[in-house]
């Protein structure tokens, strides 16, 4: 039977795609190292621990403990630290600059690069990185590590959130992601979509029998159970494999457990007679760690280490619960062989009748325990462990304790905020080296992915409507470039601060109401829309008071020149102007023909 078009070109791309210093990857060959990968994670226990630092964050801190019908109580401190850590470490926004390396004789890469940063502030906006960041980050200070994913295509935005058992590298002791010799991203799918994918790359139609549902669903964090699918209809195990060829450039290929259904590709422009130029350098993946651990490529987190106070803050809470309910409250003690009928000790307004045979009196048929005295010890200690917990992890009441902006300057408030922040100088610095990273592989797959120029939307100064820009092949091709990250204060605190510093220098009226309100920030307190009305409106106001004044001057001029035509008409005997006033001399008035030109603001006209 003769091979479809498809089948062609799947088996041309084996060959030509194909590792250059070994022999094609196998199908398995891939699973060997996705099962040692699975293997080294299971030595550490990477799955459960991560399970159980995300239960603990998210408040099931009780997770297979049966209670029977006893509703155990919960303090969950860990979740409010992380939150504030990591909103701490996210509060200020990142903007990547791209600037050349070398000189920049004519100018060209410099303009170059300004394209390429409106282009990345661009791309930025519409992949909602600042939400994928703040996902990474909150990743990385529950279990260690934080994976973002940025595709195979030109699409670079779309970033896709990596969990950390989910992705496996060749050396697991190193957190340099560019370093490794092969990097292996686990997935699962519908079998259906693995199918029409492995189609569209030209696979056999009788290879894809080997493409078929599994009951790996356990290899997944939180909820792992999936719901009773056909055999036909379920997910299988997915892995897309990405190694470095001798040159360093990036090979990307799809496999199942007895099949590749995407051919070893490497990401590479062809020129028309098949040669290679160009191409992707660096594996599309960006990470961040939130404290690195000698030897390891995981990290460690906030949840890790605060587990154990946890328990213990949440197991004193159970017993002095419990021994509230037992001891805490007054119990009726009665002798039960005398009541007539105990039911009725219960019922409000109830008669109890009972026998006294030994005439001892009511008091000793009946009687109440009274609650016994509980120690505050076991209160102490569980607001002791909290307070110390929070304390050395740096967000305690001192951190994270609530501030009048009423009774402090902003200055004062951003001080109080940066001091309190310090000891996570180090995250903010490692986020501000994920979004250097970030750039750095996005202007790479910008060159990969564009060998004949790169078209840029970006935001026209002037006008600020949307415009396409060309950078031609030769300059995106040849360009150096490095990138420098600002940090952007954007809190309330800092909004305030501005906003008082000035109005201070309106106070002192060093600037102008005008200038107050253009040196506004778009998104500040302060409403600078309506303000911008306000002096559009007043602009309009004067704009037509100047043109009154104008009109009334022109009017003094005309009414002047009435006068002087009609005492020239009138002659010196009959003394009164039209107006009726008198006219007095006419010495130093235009004499002669009346209908002689006369000048109005420098343009010739006649009199009436």
């Amino acid at each position: 039977m003769k091979p479809s078009i498809r089948e062609e070109k799947y088996r041309n791309r084996q060959n030509q795609d194909s590792q250059t210093e070994t022999e094609q990857l196998e199908a398995w060959e891939i699973w060997k190292k996705y099962e040692l990968g699975k293997e080294y994670q299971h030595k550490i226990d990477l799955q459960d621990r991560t399970d159980t630092f995300f239960r603990f964050y998210n408040g099931d801190q009780w997770h297979g403990v049966n209670a029977g019908d006893e509703d155990l109580p919960i303090a969950n401190f860990i979740k409010p630290i992380v939150k504030y850590k990591v909103s701490t470490v996210c509060q200020d926004g990142r903007q990547a600059f791209y600037n050349p390396l070398e000189y920049d004789r004519n100018g060209v890469n410099t303009e170059a690069c300004e394209k390429l940063n409106s282009y990345f502030a661009k791309k930025w906006e519409k992949g909602k990185l600042d939400q994928v960041s703040w996902a990474v980050n909150k990743d990385a200070a529950i279990c260690g590590a934080g994976y973002v994913f940025f595709g195979e295509g030109s699409d670079t935005e779309a970033g896709q959130i990596i969990d950390n058992i989910n992705i496996m590298f060749a050396d697991e002791k190193s957190e340099d992601i560019q370093s490794q010799k092969y990097i292996i991203i686990r997935e699962r799918k519908f079998v259906k979509d693995v199918k029409a994918e492995a189609l569209e790359n030209g696979v056999p139609e009788d290879d894809l029998n080997m493409i078929v549902s599994d009951e790996e669903y356990q290899e997944q964090l939180g909820e792992k159970q999936e719901q009773n699918y056909a055999p036909k209809d379920g997910k299988c195990i997915s892995l897309l494999f990405m190694y470095k060829d001798k040159e360093g450039f990036v090979h990307v290929l799809k496999a199942v457990r007895n099949l590749i259904y995407r051919p070893d590709t490497v990401i590479r422009a062809r020129g028309p007679e098949g040669e290679y130029y160009g191409g992707l350098t660096r594996y599309p993946v960006v990470n961040l760690i939130w404290e690195s651990v000698k030897n390891s490529s995981r990290g460690c987190g906030e949840v890790e280490y605060m587990i154990p106070n946890q328990l213990t803050v949440n197991k004193t809470l159970a017993r002095r619960a419990i021994a509230i309910k037992n001891t805490a409250f007054p119990k009726i003690a009665y002798n039960a062989s005398a009541i007539q009928e105990p039911r009725d000790i219960l019922k409000a307004g109830a008669k109890i009748g009972f026998t006294d045979g030994m005439g001892q009196g009511i008091n000793s048929i009946i009687g109440y325990l009274m609650p016994a005295h509980t120690s505050p010890d076991a209160k102490n200690l569980t607001d002791e462990i909290i307070g110390q917990t929070r304390e050395l992890a740096g967000a305690g009441d001192a951190a994270t304790g609530t501030i009048d902006p009423t009774k402090a300057s902003g200055a004062a408030i951003i001080a109080v905020r940066d001091q309190s922040a310090l000891p996570l100088n180090e995250q903010v610095a490692r986020y501000s080296q994920f979004v250097e990273d970030l750039a750095y592989l996005w202007y790479d797959m910008w060159r990969a992915y564009n060998p004949n120029g790169l078209t840029v939307v970006i935001d026209d100064p002037a006008t600020g409507e949307e415009v396409e820009e060309f950078i031609p092949p030769e300059v995106l091709n040849n360009l150096d470039v490095n990138v420098r990250v600002d940090v952007s204060k954007r809190s309330a605190y800092d909004r305030y601060a501005q906003e008082q510093s000035l109005q201070n220098l309106f106070q002192m009226q060093a600037i102008t109401f005008d200038e107050y309100v253009e040196a506004l920030e778009s998104d500040s307190v302060m409403p600078k829309g309506k303000l911008e009305r306000i002096i559009e409106r007043r602009g309009q106001m004067q704009q037509m008071q100047a043109q009154i004044e104008q009109l009334s001057q022109q009017n003094q001029q005309m009414q002047m020149i009435l006068e002087q035509i009609a005492g020239q008409g009138a002659g010196p005997e009959q003394g009164m102007t039209m107006q009726g006033m008198p006219m007095g001399t006419t010495q130093g008035m235009p004499q002669g023909n009346p209908t002689q030109q006369i000048l109005i603001n420098g343009a010739p006209t006649l009199p009436f």
